[in-house]
């Protein structure tokens, strides 16, 4: 009966560490499979190992990542089946690597999963981040410009308010002239 009870002991506290550590990877994107923060780190992890230069145009690991989720979140599954590919590779296959064997792989062989297809997405997808990083620099300057237009406008009608005449000069027919002066009443 001890045994019963330690080994349920040990048995609950084994699933109660997994259970930590499931909820410790939050579901970014549900769907099947969801993608999890995990997953995104991981794969974040693997393109600065195999290109580090591909984070950078991307505008670093966060910015990375977020074009996963939208890939996530958009549907594409085949963009879904390479991230699964390369993330079941990194896991798996990478850590029974020697230091000779994944040097070799940086030089320049092939991407495991990766075909010329995915690679022409992942261009475009980061060409697409910095067409709207510009695209998003140019509103904010746009937006800038047209305060500051607003600004000259409503100073040019303060000065043409305070330059405005504050009444009048009337007609007096006994001098026959515009002689008398009558302010506006405000």
């Amino acid at each position: 009966m001890s045994k019963l009870c330690c080994f349920a002991s040990s048995a609950l506290l084994v699933l109660a560490g997994l259970g930590a550590a499931r909820a410790e990877d939050k579901v970014l994107v549900p769907g099947d499979p969801p993608l999890t923060q995990g997953m995104v780190d991981d794969y974040c992890r693997y393109v600065a190992w195999r290109s580090p230069s591909a984070l950078d145009r991307a505008g670093g690991p966060q910015r990375f990542g977020q074009l996963i989720v939208n890939d996530w979140k958009n549907g594409d599954k085949a963009r879904q089946r390479a991230v699964l590919a390369d993330l079941k590779w990194w896991r798996e296959d990478f850590p029974k690597l020697t230091p000779a064997e994944r040097d070799r792989l940086i030089a320049g062989d092939p991407a495991p999963g990766a075909d010329a297809q995915q690679r022409a997405r992942e261009q475009e997808a980061i060409h697409m981040l910095m067409l709207q990083q510009l695209n998003d620099s140019r509103q904010l300057q746009v937006r800038a410009l047209s305060n500051l237009q607003a600004s000259h406008h409503e100073t040019m009608m303060l000065i043409i308010n305070n330059i405005r005449p504050s009444g009048r000069y009337e007609y007096n027919p006994a001098t026959g002239r515009y002689d008398r002066y009558v302010p506006y009443g405000r």
